[in-house]
This record gives C-alpha cells, sequence and structure tokens, in this order.
C-alpha cells in the first residue's frame, strides 16, 4: 500500500513541478507586436436577466482603446423578464456601434443548448474580421480588444483564450478566484507546449474564418460547455489555438455567491472535462486523489506525509504566485493557505455533485 501511495503522491509533486517550471521558462507573449492595421472585430454578448449586473459591463465597453469605426458591438436580449432590454436599447442609443439582437427560442434543427443558441443567431450579424466574446456580468479593461486581436494576429490561432479574475468581496470569492487562476494557469502552460484544451467563453476570441469552417454553433455537438465544444471542433478543423495571460485582457467577474451555485457552476464545466484526453483527465485526478493518499501516508509515515504536503503546497502556491504577477495582482499568504483546503474539498464534492442524478440549470433553463 505504501508503494501505491508514495507513486501518487510523488506523480502529483511531479505535476505541480513540471507547472511551475514551464511556466517560467516556456510562458509565451502572442501580443508583443503593435497592431499597424487593425482589423474589424465584432464583440457579442448575450444576456438573460443581467440588469444588475449590465451597467458596468457597459460602461467597461464604452470606454474600448479600439478604434470606433473597426469596432461592432453586438448585445443579445435572450427573453428577460428584467429590465435587461431596456438598458441595452438606452446603451445602444448613445452608442452608434452597438446593435440589439433579440434572440428566439429553438431557431435550430439541431439540439443546442440556451447560450449557444443565442450567440448563433448573434454571429449571423456580425461583419468583423474576429468575433469577441465576454459575458453581461464581466467587466473587461479598456485595452481588452486591442489586446486580444494583437495575440490572434500574432499567433494566427483559430481562437484565443484570455485570463479572468473574480471580484474579492469576501473570503469565499478569493476562494473561487484562486481556483480559477490555478485552472486557467494549467490551462496556459499546457496551451503554450502546443496542447490548446479548451477555451472559457467569457474571454474568447474566436477567428471569423475558423468559426465558418465548423458551421458555428449551431453545428457543434449539443453540450452545457458550448466554449469547450466549439474549440474542439475548430481544432479538428486543423485550426491552433491559444492562451494569452497577461493584465491588457484580464477580464473581472463576479463569484458564485453559494456552494450550491457553485456546484452547479462546477457541474457544467465536469461535463466539458470529462470529454478531455485521457492524459488531461488522468492529471486532473491526481489533484483530487492526492488528499485521499497523503492521508494514508500520513497515517503510516506521518513526518513523509506531511512533508509531500507541505512541498506540494509550495509548489502549487509558488505558481499561483507567479500568475497573479503575471496579471499584476498580489496574493496574501493567508489566502494559499486556506485555498488548499478549499481546493480538496471543492474537488471531493464537485466529483459527487456531478454524478447526483439531477438536472443542471442555467439561466433557469433545465438541462
Amino acid at each position: 500500500m505504501i508503494a501505491i501511495e508514495l507513486i501518487g503522491v510523488m506523480l502529483l509533486l511531479s505535476q505541480n513541478l513540471f507547472l511551475v517550471v514551464f511556466l517560467q521558462t516556456n510562458f509565451r507573449n502572442f501580443s508583443k507586436s503593435e497592431i499597424k492595421d487593425f482589423p474589424l472585430i465584432s464583440i457579442l454578448i448575450p444576456s438573460r436577466n443581467e440588469a444588475t449586473h449590465l451597467p458596468s459591463c457597459l460602461e467597461a465597453l464604452g470606454s474600448l482603446d479600439y478604434p470606433k469605426d473597426k469596432l461592432q458591438i453586438l448585445l443579445g436580449d435572450d427573453n428577460s423578464t428584467d429590465r435587461t432590454k431596456e438598458i441595452l436599447q438606452s446603451w445602444i442609443e448613445e452608442n452608434p456601434q452597438a446593435q440589439l439582437c433579440e434572440i428566439q427560442e429553438n431557431q435550430f434543427p439541431k439540439k443546442i443548448n440556451g447560450k449557444a443558441n443565442a450567440l448563433a443567431q448573434m454571429v449571423k450579424f456580425a461583419t468583423g474580421e474576429f468575433l469577441l466574446f465576454t459575458d453581461a456580468d464581466c467587466i473587461v479593461p479598456k485595452s481588452w480588444a486591442k489586446e486580444m486581436t494583437a495575440a490572434a494576429l500574432g499567433s494566427q490561432a483559430g481562437f484565443v483564450t484570455g485570463v479572468t479574475s473574480i471580484k474579492h468581496k469576501s473570503l469565499f470569492s478569493v476562494l473561487q478566484d484562486l481556483d480559477w487562476i490555478f485552472s486557467l494557469g494549467m490551462i496556459k502552460v499546457l496551451s503554450d507546449l502546443g496542447i490548446s484544451v479548451t477555451t472559457m467563453g467569457n474571454n474568447m476570441l474566436i477567428s471569423k474564418k475558423a468559426y465558418d469552417a465548423v458551421g458555428g454553433f449551431e453545428n457543434v455537438n449539443f453540450s452545457l460547455t458550448e466554449d469547450f465544444e466549439i474549440a474542439r471542433a475548430i481544432q479538428e478543423k486543423d485550426f491552433a489555438g491559444c492562451h494569452q495571460v497577461s493584465s491588457g485582457n484580464l477580464i473581472l467577474t463576479n463569484a458564485q455567491p453559494s456552494w450550491g451555485s457553485l456546484w452547479e457552476q462546477r457541474k457544467r464545466w465536469m461535463y466539458g472535462a470529462m470529454k478531455l484526453p485521457f492524459l488531461i483527465k488522468m492529471l486532473l485526478g491526481l489533484q483530487a486523489l492526492f488528499l485521499p493518499l497523503v492521508i494514508l501516508l500520513i497515517y503510516n509515515y506521518a513526518w513523509l506525509g506531511w512533508l509531500f504536503w507541505i512541498t506540494k503546497w509550495t509548489l502549487q502556491s509558488y505558481f499561483i504566485y507567479q500568475l497573479k504577477k503575471k496579471i499584476g495582482q498580489k496574493i496574501n499568504l493567508f489566502y494559499l493557505l486556506i485555498f488548499e483546503i478549499y481546493y480538496l474539498f471543492t474537488a471531493w464534492t464537485t466529483i459527487l455533485y456531478y454524478f447526483w442524478p439531477s438536472k443542471t440549470d442555467w439561466k433557469g433553463r433545465k438541462y
């Protein structure tokens, strides 16, 4: 038994060491070059009952430093029952580069989720060479559009993934933020090694050429993670993906307000994760298996178990610290200590909730 425990723990330590080393030695910046000839871009933001968040989102959009004559903004109202449509219309009146798209239910023969349905309809109005996507509860920096477009031009990729951070309003939100940055960091390391895993729909660019090649959101396989599915479809058409991590494309979003909503979010993500290549699933599985393995090791060889746990935490914390530094943020050591408990607890409860026989709720729609 001790051999199995040691092998499992050593594999995870090797994985975390691998992440730290390649973050330091192989980190790639795809937006080094200045854009000389700005291409036309289209920004797409679907909204469903987002009246609370839209004012901040729209204010940030209005501050983008991308040339206005090269910018199209498509704002979708997905059958909202609050003031979403009114807020969008009011903002569009003062921003001629913006356009309202009213989303219709079930417009495509193939079954797709609600967000994919909204985006598929909105893209029909897009005129840009590049399509940029974010969510109505997100705040983009003024350099976002320029940074993402520069990364697309510099990498010649079919899709670009940005970096997202969660606003720090409570301990719970800080821990969710560390979870996000740790996950995005793993994606970044793999992407820079030429292993593009997925993208994130709240901070994503897709070239119109790549989008058309796969037939759009309406033609990808049904999934609760439409961003994962379209990234996979784009790569199957021999387009590359890249991950740009910098303060220039750092989007802020809101934390999940409760454990229940967090588990709902993670259950959706798990549907996408289960379709990842076996090697990637094995690496993620090691993260979850660490807790039972190290506890067994501590039970049998206390000093050795605690030494490995401290080493794992040190590597993980340094990795997160370096990522935060690259996006111009700092993190308190206390939060990194608490995060270790949160991360292991969340990993196991997410797995249990994923297999719990219940439908998944997204914006009031059940799947």
